[in-house]
């Protein structure tokens, strides 16, 4: 497959991953020996979906964000404030560990769950979308600044299940991207 110019991309190459923090590729001139470059993978994919999170969110009227029964029992408000305290929750155990300081012990899903909407909701919506979209820098900023090998090691834990960083910043990604999905479902249904 020619990329332009005298560069040719391995097919094969150009498409193998052997973990989500590690993407290869390969590229060579005509002519010359393949090279193989193993890069750092970015933080892109975290900041993605936060990005489609506030998308979902993006010109919803101020009352809107506190009608009840949106996602489960919770408004809109209660949701975003539940994804900063998640994140809140990332940030502060990569903080810890970098500091050689323990991780545990950790709290349950349900604590952390229960706990959000009531330490973040209170907060004025403007604030709010703000806090999402710098803790979500935060974080990334704090991942980026690992290896490879820190990032795929299973250093924290929910509960009893043993997780890798890029497994909890895939986790959180998938979380932004099903809360952004119904949040989207309701507005369509609701015609706000």
């Amino acid at each position: 497959m020619t990329t332009g110019g005298d560069v040719e991309a391995s097919p094969a190459a150009s498409s193998a991953t052997t973990a989500h923090s590690e993407h290869y590729s390969s590229t060579r001139l005509r002519g010359a020996p393949m090279v193989v470059a193993k890069a750092k993978s970015d933080t892109t994919d975290c900041t993605d979906g936060r990005s489609c999170l506030l998308e979902a969110v993006d010109g919803l009227p101020p009352e809107s964000f506190d009608i009840p029964d949106v996602i489960g029992d919770w408004s809109v408000r209660d949701c975003l404030a539940h994804l900063v305290g998640w994140d809140a929750w990332a940030v502060n155990a990569l903080e810890r560990s970098a500091a050689g300081m323990p991780l545990g012990p950790f709290p349950t899903e349900r604590e952390i769950n229960d706990a959000a909407p009531n330490d973040w909701s209170g907060r004025p919506i403007d604030e709010l979308l703000t806090m999402l979209r710098n803790i979500r820098d935060t974080l990334s900023d704090r991942v980026s600044q690992l290896t490879d090998d820190e990032r795929d090691e299973k250093s924290m834990a929910v509960e009893d299940v043993s997780l890798s960083v890029n497994e909890l910043v895939d986790g959180l990604i998938e979380h932004d991207m099903e809360h952004a999905g119904q949040i989207r479902t309701w507005r369509k249904t609701q015609g706000v």
